[in-house]
């Protein structure tokens, strides 16, 4: 086979799409493909996109043509979409950009993608690995792990079912697999993801076997931190808030998001519970885990939402004080059960309640973060942000989305590699580079999405 050709892909939307693009960048390397950050150097420009509210598909149309200059102007001599829009919209795409793409893929075709790369290239081979390790596009020493995929709820607002299916959960054997060798590469916190994580093993197993895959998950040697996400209110049992209170290496975290806390909105949503079960299941979370960060998203502008019903949803989030919450707008979307309904917002009222709700939400984030000041905490370092700064972040932060806290030398300037960084009162010296390693730390300052720190104890 000739010179190995060079693949560059645009991962879009949510850490769900992005494992899938890091199983088709295994699968091209495993198949004599080599990957490249620079577009303008690659053959073949893969585009994983997202389909699920408008700005998303709106995002993932302009870099679908922004991969068809590169064709049109350089070396590039194809250009895949794959993803949810064109799962989404398939027949539509392959109409409008049938002159600026080679393949418009499905999610149930992306197994194939070396398939299509090689027709594409015109490439000829006797024989397909089919079974290459994914590739991370995470750091190191943190990953996600792809419990299950698809969804069996109907939330009137969601297009998910629709795009990815039915929920379809991955074998506990090859998800504790999967851990081992994440593990066996450096990885120390596996971030579980689904879009519900908490009927995990439902459709295998013909009950929840959440627990059960967190007992075997905890058991690996080499992870530290489990993190998981995207968990369905309704749904929590007793079991699993025994585990998550006992386990030591389940992060002290509860991503749940919410969407509202109005019992009408809840009820046009199709959402399976109520205000008063999720504030005796959030009273219950902090009882049994004391400082425990929660995270939630809400939508705001919702077919139908009152004034009144939006102040009680700000009332809600001034009592419950969430350490993090994302505020959408809400997106009509063809397909759901919402966008049938009538009521509709008016644009410039939506615009004006997510600021609001997000203004609210930055003064609270920055007013539990004020709490921390003083204090010592572990902290997982990451490595550097846009600034060259180096970052690390507490158990109560999930990585890319929450808070950050950044690193400072003795002198309090922000540390700009891994060895600039100053063990106070200690005689030990920091290794090389600590990315990667457990930190001792003093929070010495505190902003609504960002805390300062100097190093003042072990690492690890």
């Amino acid at each position: 086979m000739s010179e190995s050709p060079k693949v560059h892909l645009i991962s879009l939307g949510c850490p769900k799409n992005t494992v899938d693009s890091e199983r088709m960048l295994g699968l091209l390397q495993g198949n004599d493909y080599l990957t490249t950050e620079q577009p303008e150097e690659a053959d073949l420009v893969i585009v994983n996109t997202c389909g699920f509210i408008e700005p998303a598909k709106e995002e993932s149309i302009e870099t679908i043509l922004a991969a068809s200059r590169l064709k049109q102007e350089g070396r590039c001599r194809g250009v895949i979409v794959t993803g949810c829009l064109s799962t989404r919209y398939e027949s539509e795409l392959k109409n409008d950009l049938a002159d600026e793409t080679d393949a418009i893929l499905t999610l149930s075709e992306e197994r194939d993608i070396v398939r299509h790369a090689d027709r594409i290239l015109g490439r000829q081979r006797g024989q397909y690995h089919d079974d290459s390790p994914r590739t991370s596009l995470t750091a190191q020493h943190w990953a996600y792990l792809r419990i299950s995929d698809g969804c069996d709820h109907k939330c009137a607002f969601c297009a998910i079912p629709t795009i990815r299916g039915r929920h379809v959960s991955e074998p506990i054997e090859q998800l504790v697999a999967e851990a081992w060798r994440l593990a066996a590469t450096g990885v120390r916190e596996l971030v579980l993801i689904a879009q519900d994580s908490v009927r995990y093993g439902a459709d295998l197993y013909g009950q929840p076997r959440l627990v059960q895959l967190l007992q075997e998950l905890a058991a690996v040697k080499g992870i530290e931190w489990i993190r998981l996400m995207y968990t369905y209110p309704a749904f929590w049992t007793p079991q699993m808030l025994d585990f998550y209170a006992e386990e030591p290496k389940m992060c002290r975290y509860v991503d749940m998001p919410l969407q509202h806390i109005a019992d009408p909105v809840l009820i046009r949503m199709k959402r399976a519970t109520t205000r008063k079960k999720t504030i005796d299941l959030l009273e219950e979370f902090r009882r049994r885990m004391p400082g425990i960060g929660l995270r939630s998203s809400f939508i705001v502008g919702f077919p139908g939402e009152t004034d009144a019903e939006f102040d009680e949803l700000l009332q809600f989030i001034e009592d419950t004080r969430f350490d993090n919450a994302t505020c959408f707008l809400y997106s009509d979307e063809e397909g759901t059960a919402a966008f049938d309904l009538d009521n509709k917002v008016d644009t410039d009222q939506i615009q004006d309640r997510y600021r609001r709700l997000t203004q609210l939400q930055e003064r609270i984030s920055g007013e539990i973060n004020s709490e921390f000041v003083g204090s010592r905490q572990t902290v997982l370092v990451d490595g550097a942000d846009v600034g060259g700064h180096l970052t690390a972040r507490l158990q109560r932060d999930a990585p890319e989305i929450d808070c950050h806290v950044v690193l400072e030398t003795a002198d309090g300037a922000a540390a700009q590699d891994t060895t600039l960084v100053a063990i106070e009162g200690s005689a030990a010296e920091a290794p090389s580079s600590i990315v990667g390693k457990f930190a001792e730390v003093e929070i010495t300052n505190a902003y609504p999405f960002e805390l300062t720190a100097r190093v003042v104890g072990k690492i690890w």
